[in-house]
């Protein structure tokens, strides 16, 4: 609220000073500018010179230094515009017009800085964003500014010096719109959005003030005389903002709302006033033309690359919701089946096929001597092995999933006999009784298994009960067994 209040205070001190100017001496209105937009950036500069020790990382240390260079030469450059109003002396203007150009370059720089990086092809996209954004600005600028100087140049400006003074002002508009149309946090993003702005309306007021000189206007005519004053004032507010951290990349940073959008205004600005001159005049001057053909291709490119970047995001979305998925439904360990996923298939595959199914509960013998002796690293290793050699044990249409520690299950579907099972629930047994392999040595273990066969309309759950009695009865009976649950008793096979 502080600093919207300091902008409101400056704003209205602005307007003032563009209403009252017209009836000062030239001298007096030049001489008040000068010292207001001196003692404003001046205030900048030794705020952005106290906060280079205290910003954490290189890149805000880098950006303030930029910003403390930018607004003393702008501050200095004022200054020396001001020595020159009050003096004989007219060599002062050559070095404060440097000191102004360099100003402006590096104001752009600092509006860069001051956001967090761009990564990866973002940042191919936001430099062809700040090409044709250029284009489209050197339009406008060409229509309203650089056309009419070089028609009506007076007082000693030429066309090309109109365009030195002009370039640097249209590439920091353009680096600013682009900045601003970044998704940045919502209060540290305030320090470059409104660095931008005050860049946005320094490249204005600049052209404006072109634009003054060529149709013979006093300098402060088309509200040239505010413009300075508000831009200086928006830059020691935002000398005293914080600097936005680093944040991840994400594709949040392609679209951000309406910001997103910022771009774009110039475009259809440009497009809207040549549109307009072609009525008036009934033709386009052909820089006009081939700044518009060669900014419309920069626009198609861009979304060219846009497109390619959505596209790619869309396969690793799309590749990290199958990941998702997979691990929601699959054991980390093993890759097998998890019981959520072996509830919700093995009740379709149980009521899926006309013949019966049979559900098989495994429980490993001797596990635990492993997991003890030779630590959790060697269990993992067995898990990893008897997985693998239960897939190997059944069809494709069958299904077996680990329901957690050493315990699996598994369902035969579509029996046509319940021999078939059991032929193999033995098989699966002399599988994993096999020596396997355990960091540089081998271990031997066994299993227990329950089993029962489905009767019709007998549910999943109720034939895993029976599994586990079953199951348990074969622990009963020395372990290495297999046990068919019968009711009131498992008998042996």
């Amino acid at each position: 609220m502080r600093s919207r209040g300091v902008l409101a205070v400056t704003a209205v001190v602005a307007v003032v000073f563009q209403a009252v100017v017209p009836a000062l001496p030239e001298w007096l209105g030049r001489t008040i500018s000068d010292s207001l937009i001196a003692l404003a950036l001046g205030f900048a500069a030794v705020t952005y010179l106290r906060r280079i020790r205290i910003e954490e990382s290189r890149r805000a240390r880098i950006a303030v230094t930029v910003g403390a260079v930018s607004a003393a030469s702008w501050s200095l450059a004022n200054l020396l515009f001001l020595i020159d109003e009050l003096t004989t002396p007219t060599f002062l203007i050559t070095p404060a017009s440097v000191l102004s150009v360099v100003a402006a370059l590096l104001l752009p720089l600092g509006v860069h800085l001051m956001a967090p990086p761009v990564p990866g092809a973002e940042r191919y996209r936001r430099l062809i964003d700040v090409a044709a954004v250029s284009g489209a600005v050197y339009a406008l600028t060409w229509l309203y500014v650089l056309a009419p100087t070089r028609d009506q140049g007076s007082d000693g400006m030429t066309y090309g010096f109109a365009t030195l003074l002009v370039a640097p002002e249209v590439v920091a508009a353009s680096v600013a719109l682009v900045t601003m149309s970044r998704n940045l946090p919502t209060r540290a993003g305030r320090a470059p959005r409104m660095l931008g702005a005050a860049a946005v309306v320094l490249a204005l007021t600049a052209m404006l003030s072109l634009r003054s000189n060529a149709d013979g206007r006093p300098w402060y005519n088309l509200g040239a005389g505010a413009g300075y004053l508000l831009a200086a004032a928006m830059i020691a507010v935002a000398s005293r903002m914080a600097t936005p951290k680093s944040e991840p990349a994400g594709t949040k940073r392609m679209i951000s709302g309406g910001w997103a959008f910022l771009p774009y205004v110039p475009i259809l600005l440009a497009v809207g006033a040549s549109a307009l001159e072609q009525i008036r005049l009934g033709r386009l001057d052909a820089v006009l033309v081939w700044v518009l053909l060669v900014t419309f291709l920069l626009v198609l490119v861009r979304q060219f690359i846009t497109v390619a970047i959505v596209g790619r995001l869309a396969v690793t979305l799309e590749r990290k919701q199958a990941e998702l998925a997979h691990q929601a439904d699959h054991d980390a360990l093993t890759g097998l089946p998890n019981r959520s996923y072996f509830h919700r298939a093995g009740a379709e595959l149980v009521v899926a096929g006309p013949a019966s199914s049979m559900v098989l509960l495994l429980d490993l013998d001797g596990f635990k001597p492993v997991n003890d002796e030779l630590g959790h690293a060697a269990g993992d290793e067995v898990l990893i092995a008897v997985a693998a050699r239960l897939r190997a044990a059944i069809r494709p249409a069958d299904l077996v999933a680990r329901l957690g520690g050493d315990e699996f299950v598994l369902i035969l579907a579509d029996l046509d006999a319940e021999e078939t099972g059991l032929a193999v629930a033995h098989r699966i047994l002399d599988s994993i009784g096999d020596p396997i392999p355990v960091l540089g040595t081998t271990v031997k273990i066994g299993g227990s298994v329950g089993l029962t066969v489905s009767r019709p309309g007998e549910t999943l759950d109720s034939l895993v009960r029976k599994a586990d009695a079953a199951m348990y009865a074969a622990k009963s009976a020395g372990k290495g067994a297999i046990r068919r649950f019968v009711p009131s008793v498992a008998v042996a096979n």
